[in-house]
């Protein structure tokens, strides 16, 4: 717990190192991966109101956290595929897929933080300042991981982004069907409470432990 705790706290801080560190480990892939997972569960945890409002029984609220680390780890993913692909063509070489998904994964670590944006009024404007946090770390990762300078790796992250963009736009119907399936999996409902909706309406869901 240590190591993970060293490697979250040096991406948080930016610091070159840590991505260099995520590198060189024999369970790299493992520890970005699981880092992902945290983070995802955390953001997860954070809006863990709707959850509540939805009445959803225990074990479902566990089964949301662990589907939204799932639902962040896909989400990287698509993103660091982009920016190997591009990445590839303006750097002067291409690093190994899964050596980018070490280092880039780590840098979602910031979410690890995302519990806070349960908080009323600045929650949503905490959430993007964590994403912000992603996209600076994600800059010293990939400075680290294709060897470049820090203004070509903010041109690679910027890159990349479009790509992810242009992907979902492309396999955006896709991606709305994996979320609606996230959302009835991890809650058993067919669509979240809507802040205008009336909370005294509401009534446990059959079978709600």
């Amino acid at each position: 717990m240590d190591t993970y705790w060293s490697l979250i706290t040096g991406a948080i801080g930016l610091d070159p190192a840590a991505f260099r560190a995520i590198q060189q480990s024999d369970h790299g892939l493992r520890q970005a991966l699981v880092i992902l997972l945290i983070a995802g569960a955390s953001e997860t945890l954070g809006q863990s109101v709707v959850l509540v409002l939805n009445r959803v029984s225990r074990g479902r609220f566990f089964l949301a956290l662990l589907l939204g680390g799932l639902e962040l780890v896909l989400e990287a993913l698509v993103w660091i595929l982009s920016v190997w692909i591009l990445g590839g063509i303006l750097a002067p070489a291409r690093p190994p897929f899964f050596a980018a998904v070490r280092v880039i994964g780590l840098a979602f670590a910031p979410l690890v933080l995302g519990v806070f944006v349960f908080f009323p009024y600045i929650g949503p404007l905490i959430g993007r300042l964590l994403r912000l946090w992603v996209l600076l770390a994600a800059v010293v990762g990939i400075s680290v991981v294709f060897g470049v300078a820090p203004w070509l790796a903010a041109l690679i992250a910027a890159l990349g982004f479009l790509g992810r963009w242009l992907l979902l736009r492309l396999f955006g119907g896709v991606g709305d069907a994996v979320g609606r399936w996230f959302w009835r999996a991890s809650t058993g409902l067919e669509s979240p409470l809507r802040s205008s909706d009336p909370l005294l309406s509401l009534g446990p869901p059959d079978g709600a432990g």
